[in-house]
């Protein structure tokens, strides 16, 4: 349970440098909050997080934190908690404050939902999960808010959660790699493993291919799909987009050709309305050197912002179902590459930049 205190939102005067929460030290969203460092915003300070359900906690209570990185469901859990007359009132109300002021400062790119089972197992379909034993990543991650809201959204009740653990023959360079590969290793093998909880699915969210199914995956693995004719699909697609995981991105998971139809999440990098002026003026001003720097950001930085599912010289897109642009930043990143900011870096316009609306 959250118990908001006196919010970054209403807290004012100056700090020394303005922080940006973003992931695992391992993973896309603190190299992606290393590059608008390096790139874009060098007083910028990056910290690594539990995952998208803390980064709002962060971006709430703690001062100076004034840009998170963020699953674009987060906000549908949020105003699950809202609402839900078991909470607190003091508490929801609070929750209302929250999302009354998150802001979407630019979405960033989509990110895969996998859910894996024994070859064996007789579930076929996302749908079929209700009552399995789920492996869903540590609380307030992202993975484990997806995991959480799509069994939700589906059943009308929480599931059955496995706490992660870690097998010490296991070996990664961080906690949570070592807590995803031990969890595999007990979907794979549940008898050699029987000293640690048993898991029946386990649920990975992030861009394909991701490292962790690559290589040294167990081979009697199979991703579970989706079936957008079945009765819970509708209410899944109000904060997901279809996806399809392809075959040549995990070649020990004998994929079909066509591929496995799954579900993806938007990320975003996203903001609030603060009532520090001071602070108001970073993200206004964050925005324009986003513009200024984006194609240092596409040709020297992380792959993923090749991937974006926006580019300058484009129209932003619709946002995910509650969100809301920030207005210091909407309106800036509408004209991005059209007063000379990107296209004026890139010299030449090279065929592939033209059709992706980079320059004209």
């Amino acid at each position: 349970m959250l118990a908001f205190a006196a919010v970054a939102l209403g807290v004012a005067g100056s700090q020394a440098a303005e922080v940006i929460v973003t992931g695992g030290k391992t993973g896309t969203y603190y190299q992606i909050g290393n590059n608008l460092k390096e790139f874009v915003s060098p007083t910028l300070e990056v910290q690594d997080s539990k995952g998208s359900w803390a980064n709002v906690e962060e971006l709430s209570q703690t001062k100076g934190v004034s840009l998170a990185i963020v699953q674009s469901d987060v906000y549908a859990a949020f105003v699950y908690l809202r609402d839900n007359p078991e909470v607190p009132a003091a508490t929801r109300q609070q929750y209302a404050k929250l999302l009354a002021n998150l802001r979407v400062f630019m979405p960033l790119y989509r990110e895969e939902i996998h859910f894996l089972v024994r070859k064996d197992s007789p579930l076929e379909f996302i749908h079929q999960i209700r009552g399995a034993r789920i492996w869903m990543d540590a609380e307030k991650s992202g993975t484990y808010l997806t995991a959480l809201n799509i069994y939700s959204k589906m059943f009308n009740e929480r599931p059955t959660v496995v706490a992660p653990f870690v097998n010490p023959t296991v070996t990664g360079d961080d906690e949570g790699t070592r807590t995803r590969r031990s969890a595999l290793m007990a979907l794979g093998d549940p008898e050699f493993y029987k000293s640690f909880p048993a898991v029946d699915v386990i649920v990975l969210v992030g861009g394909q291919p991701l490292k962790l199914l690559e290589a040294n995956v167990p081979a009697n693995l199979k991703l579970l799909r989706f079936d957008p004719a079945h009765a819970t699909a509708a209410k899944l697609l109000q904060d997901y987009k279809k996806a399809d995981i392809l075959k040549s991105s995990y070649a020990a998971l004998n994929i079909a050709d066509a591929g496995a139809p799954s579900l993806s999440v938007d990320s975003y990098l996203i903001t609030a309305n603060f009532v520090s002026e001071e602070r108001n003026r970073f993200v206004s001003t964050m925005a324009s050197q986003f513009c200024e720097k984006f194609n240092d950001l596409q040709t020297k930085g992380h792959p993923k912002w090749k991937a974006l599912s926006w580019k300058p010289g484009s129209p932003l897109p619709e946002l995910a179902a509650g969100w809301q642009y920030s207005p210091r930043v909407k309106d800036r990143l509408s004209q991005c590459g059209t007063q000379g900011t990107v296209a004026g870096n890139l010299g030449a316009c090279k065929p592939q930049d033209r059709f992706a609306g980079l320059c004209k």
